[in-house]
């Protein structure tokens, strides 16, 4: 940390109160000092507890798409499906963005964003105000989507336009042991089956395969 010394001269014919001053003026940056090393105390403190946690020091979260295994992947797409259908019907959004969002990474990064920021504002530890902040971040979502070119897609055609502005096939109601309970567009189906095949398998379960060869 830089030397913050309070450097102001106080001239030898100075009043009462201007030494007054300038003595809390001297207090003052010193306390300041001492909450900048608290400060940077407390961020050594984080990282070393983060490094604690995890050998590289990054614990990903279990929405981080690009730190998930194949099995993770294939739980938060359930989840993230479930929750976008629910956003869908609820806001009436399916001239917003099509059937085919996951096939679309922009979408299916900030649909997760979105489904993590709910939760979290309609939780018990959330502030009093949070449900009106994620309000106003889906408005801001909505108007970005407006912007990307997925005009065909909202009308529920990944590749051609179609006359109907709702979405053709039904949504899936992910089941315990498959992402797919219904038919859906093949090209959302396409997608989410390559993220998760894409994927590694979770390392215990790559070790064990290999043990029994």
């Amino acid at each position: 940390m830089p030397d913050r010394t309070f450097l102001f001269h106080v001239p030898e014919q100075a009043s009462p109160q201007e030494r007054a001053t300038a003595e809390l003026a001297s207090l003052i940056d010193t306390l300041r000092g001492s909450v900048e090393q608290l400060a940077e105390a407390h961020v050594t403190l984080s990282e070393r507890v983060d490094a604690l946690d995890s050998p590289t020091g990054f614990v990903p979260a279990r929405h981080c798409w690009r730190d998930l295994d194949r099995d993770r992947a294939r739980e938060l797409w359930a989840w993230l499906i479930a929750w976008t259908r629910w956003l869908s019907d609820r806001y009436g959004l399916a001239q917003d963005f099509g059937a085919c969002w996951p096939a679309h990474p922009p979408l299916v990064e900030e649909l997760t964003a979105l489904a993590v920021s709910w939760h979290h504002a309609y939780s018990t530890i959330a502030d009093p105000d949070a449900p009106l902040r994620w309000h106003e971040a889906l408005h801001r979502a909505r108007t970005r989507w407006q912007q990307w070119d997925y005009t065909r897609c909202r009308y529920g055609q990944h590749s051609a336009p179609a006359p109907d502005p709702a979405w053709s096939q039904p949504w899936p109601k992910p089941a315990e042991d498959a992402v797919w309970s219904q038919p859906w567009p093949k090209p959302a189906q396409d997608a989410v089956t390559a993220d998760i095949n894409a994927r590694p398998a979770h390392a215990a379960a790559a070790t064990q395969e290999g043990e029994n060869r």
